[in-house]
């Protein structure tokens, strides 16, 4: 498994796997705009995320299994080099949950988040999604604070758990 910045010709399987995983991460997060699920939307989505990157603001990655596909994306947002802080995403496709990718992917973004000189990382996880939060905890990141109805998925509200990690 390998972490990768995104790049313009990763449209095509980009949307592959977004369109694989629609309903899988529908049933955790809020949907993507419906234009977003299409060759133009795509390449939209990527131009927007690399001209965050090439304003230091964004670190958009994807996670690439062994075999050269794209298991899920992993993104440092909303960096601030004053505050040193940014925030941490992540994603798996459906069929990659449950392999120990995700805390491997999360332990090389923490990697990259030091050579940028980021001191602490911020993550949000549902309280219900007990996977997530195994995979921040195992990253060493603590529970700092809940939020009651911190999102709405699928008509319901949802709370949320914030993690940090000083790096």
């Amino acid at each position: 498994m390998e972490l990768r910045l995104l790049s313009r010709s990763d449209s095509k399987p980009l949307l592959l796997f977004e369109t694989k995983n629609q309903a899988w991460f529908e049933s955790h997060i809020n949907p993507r705009e419906v234009g977003f699920y299409s060759d133009e939307g795509i390449k939209k989505h990527i131009e927007e995320f690399l001209s965050q990157h090439q304003r230091k603001a964004m670190l958009p990655m994807l996670i690439i299994d062994d075999n050269g596909e794209i298991a899920g994306r992993i993104n440092l947002t909303d960096i601030n080099l004053v505050l040193s802080e940014a925030y941490l995403g992540y994603r798996l496709g459906e069929k990659f949950a449950g392999r120990g990718i995700a805390k491997c992917a999360v332990e090389q973004i923490i990697q990259q988040a030091k050579e940028l000189n980021v001191e602490t990382l911020i993550a949000f996880a549902s309280v219900d999604n007990i996977a997530s939060q195994k995979v921040l905890t195992y990253n060493g990141f603590v529970d700092v604070k809940q939020y009651a109805n911190f999102a709405e998925v699928q008509g319901k509200s949802i709370n949320c758990i914030e993690y940090q990690k000083t790096i």
